[in-house]
């Protein structure tokens, strides 16, 4: 499916969109505009989901605490669904995992790159090695470091597809699947869980057609953590939260 900047929006029904530096800023709270924006969207009978690498605990803080409409949040690069209804309920409607082996082969190959490369978190541990249960994520500075610090570090992602290469020497890449992910990660997955997996899986247990969906990333570019996207469905590419939300009125 193509990247596009012009479509026919009356085809479109479903609006899925990634998260971080696409609906907000990395792990922070969805601005009022965006959540009021969503809201008046899901009003005209739009459905929304929300897919991130990040786990749907994490995705509920940032999107849900906000947005009072029902939609739909696809953690963990959509291994993880939950709806989130409109009264306040919560249904997690499925979810996979990676096993114990699988997660401790990962995690020991993490190791051995931070300690390569010698990758100082500017927080904790815990914060720069995560365990999301279906993937897991390398945040090299920690998740939770400011949003200018990540920003800065590795903006063209030169440095992780380098880092990428040295965990091919450790990790079997037809098992696993290594890409680039949020601002300064690296996410890793059983092979065949990205983000086409995840609407496919999406669409086919909400039995939504393929072409009624439109997709927003701001990593649409091959090795991104959106790229996948575009196999499946029509795709807007965004710079940042303010792209999104403009394309958005435009659009819609």
């Amino acid at each position: 499916m193509p990247i596009v900047e012009n479509i026919n929006s009356t085809e479109k029904k479903v609006i899925i969109a990634d998260v971080d530096d696409t609906i907000c800023e990395s792990c922070q709270l969805i601005s009022d505009s965006m959540a009021f924006e969503i809201s008046r969207l899901v009003d005209a009978g739009f459905s929304f989901a929300f897919i991130s690498g990040t786990k749907s605990e994490s995705l509920q803080r940032m999107i849900s605490s906000k947005l009072k409409k029902e939609h739909h949040i696809l953690g963990t690069t959509g291994t993880n669904y939950t709806l989130m209804k409109d009264d306040g309920a919560v249904e997690i409607v499925y979810k996979y995992s990676l096993s114990d082996e699988e997660k401790k082969e990962i995690i020991s190959a993490f190791d051995k790159l931070i300690s390569h490369y010698n990758i100082q978190s500017m927080t904790t541990k815990e914060d720069q090695v995560q365990d999301r249960e279906s993937q897991i994520t390398l945040s090299a500075i920690g998740r939770h470091a400011s949003s200018e610090m990540k920003a800065a570090y590795d903006p063209d992602g030169k440095i992780r597809l380098k880092w990428i290469e040295f965990l091919k020497e450790h990790l079997d890449s037809e098992k696993y699947h290594l890409k680039i992910g949020g601002t300064t990660s690296v996410d890793i997955t059983k092979k065949g869980f990205d983000k086409e997996w995840g609407i496919k899986k999406f669409a086919e247990h909400r039995e939504i057609n393929h072409s009624e969906i439109i997709f927003f990333g701001d990593k649409l570019y091959p090795g991104g953590n959106d790229f996948a996207a575009a196999k499946i469905v029509d795709c807007i590419a965004v710079k940042n939260p303010e792209d999104t939300l403009r394309k958005l009125k435009e659009l819609f």
